[in-house]
C-alpha cells in the first residue's frame, strides 16, 4: 500500500513536467516594397528532389500570405548553395488587386537554420507582368520561419 502511494505521488509530480505542448513555429517574413514596411505570415518548404533513390536537387520554396502576398522558388542542384543571384531563382508577387510581378534582378541568401527556423535574406526588382512599365522594388526582406521538409520523385 505505501509502495503505491509512493508511486502515484512520483507519477503525479513528473506527469506534469512531460507536457505535450507543442513549441510555436515562427512565420516571420518581412519586407520593405518600394521603401513601404510589409510583414506577413511566412512559410518555408524544402523540397528534396530523387532520382532513382538519388538526390539530386532541393528545392526551396518560401511564400507568405496576407493582402499582398509572394511566392520564391529556389532550386539548387548543387546541395550545398547559399546564395543565389537571379536567374538562379523565381519569384511572384501578387497585389491584393491581382497585379502579378516577375523578378527581374535580385539576390536570395539563405543564411542558416536555427533549431528547426530557416533564416533568410533577399532583395529583388520585379515587373509587372501584364505592364512592364510598372515595376517594384523589395528591399531588405527577410525571414524566420519553420522549415518543412518534403521529397519528391523526379521522372526516370
Amino acid at each position: 500500500m505505501k509502495r503505491t502511494i509512493l508511486f502515484s505521488g512520483i507519477i503525479s509530480i513528473l506527469l506534469p513536467s512531460c507536457s505535450t505542448h507543442e513549441v510555436e513555429k515562427s512565420h516571420l517574413l518581412e519586407y520593405r516594397n518600394n521603401g513601404v514596411y510589409s510583414s506577413a505570415k511566412g512559410y518555408a518548404i524544402k523540397y528534396t528532389a530523387y532520382k532513382n533513390s538519388v538526390k539530386k536537387s532541393y528545392i526551396w520554396n518560401i511564400y507568405g500570405s496576407g493582402g499582398d502576398s509572394i511566392s520564391m522558388w529556389v532550386p539548387d542542384t548543387t546541395l550545398v548553395k547559399n546564395t543565389y543571384a537571379y536567374p538562379a531563382f523565381s519569384v511572384m508577387y501578387r497585389t491584393s488587386d491581382s497585379r502579378i510581378y516577375h523578378a527581374t534582378s535580385g539576390e536570395f541568401r539563405l543564411l542558416g537554420l536555427q533549431v528547426s527556423d530557416l533564416e533568410g535574406d533577399f532583395h529583388f526588382k520585379l515587373k509587372n507582368v501584364a505592364n512592364p512599365n510598372d515595376s517594384l522594388t523589395i528591399t531588405e526582406g527577410y525571414f524566420t520561419i519553420y522549415l518543412q521538409y518534403q521529397d519528391s520523385l523526379l521522372a526516370k
